[in-house]
């Protein structure tokens, strides 16, 4: 009778052993806040999308909301700095620095932190249309995708324009059918103008 006992209340310590590891197991699991969306090749036209606060959110990567659902975009064309340090971005971070004519780490990181303001600002100031073909930031579970204003003008050049973002990651054809090489070269021209009246990162030094 007591082995049988004994045989009873192990096999409940055991089970409620494994609901403890469940339940501890589902609550450190970072569950997609929307279901993946697969990539296509031409883009969805997405209006009235707004920001969704996230500790993630930067300059260049931020999650938006559009009809009940939330995902994390990221720029063409433009890479601000790194918001913040940690153990796997300091060797990026040293490239952002250096980019503009070398920054020191400090700097850098305060100028992430400029284009993330910057970028909350306009995305939350004026109405802005996405568009996204669903392609995939290598495994990271972004979107690349262009943010553009009312007057025509993409986030990824105002970033530029204020010396906020380096001309940096992918690029691709825009919504316009202006191909990716002559974009990228007005992006050059805003840049050499930011950089001359020494505005934003090359200002800081």
């Amino acid at each position: 009778m007591r082995r049988r006992r004994r045989k009873t209340t192990r096999f409940w310590r055991l089970a409620l052993l494994l609901v403890l590891g469940w339940l501890g197991w589902d609550g450190v699991v970072q569950r997609p806040a929307s279901p993946a969306r697969d990539a296509t090749q031409v883009f969805e036209v997405i209006p009235g999308a707004r920001l969704h606060p996230h500790p993630d959110n930067d300059g260049d990567s931020f999650h938006l909301e559009h009809n009940g659902q939330v995902h994390e975009f990221r720029l063409y064309f433009a890479d601000c700095p790194e918001k913040k340090r940690h153990h796997l971005n300091g060797q990026r971070l040293a490239e952002q620095g250096a980019y503009f004519d070398g920054l020191d780490e400090a700097r850098t990181l305060a100028l992430g932190r400029q284009a993330e303001a910057f970028t909350r600002e306009m995305l939350t100031s004026q109405p802005f249309t996405l568009f996204t073909k669903w392609h995939k930031v290598y495994d990271s579970g972004r979107y690349y995708a262009f943010v553009v204003f009312a007057d025509g003008v993409d986030l990824s050049a105002r970033l530029v324009q204020a010396g906020l973002a380096r001309i940096h990651t992918r690029g691709t054809t825009l919504p316009t059918n202006q191909d990716a090489k002559t974009h990228e070269l007005e992006l050059r021209r805003l840049e050499a103008v930011a950089r001359e009246r020494r505005l934003g990162g090359w200002g800081m030094r």
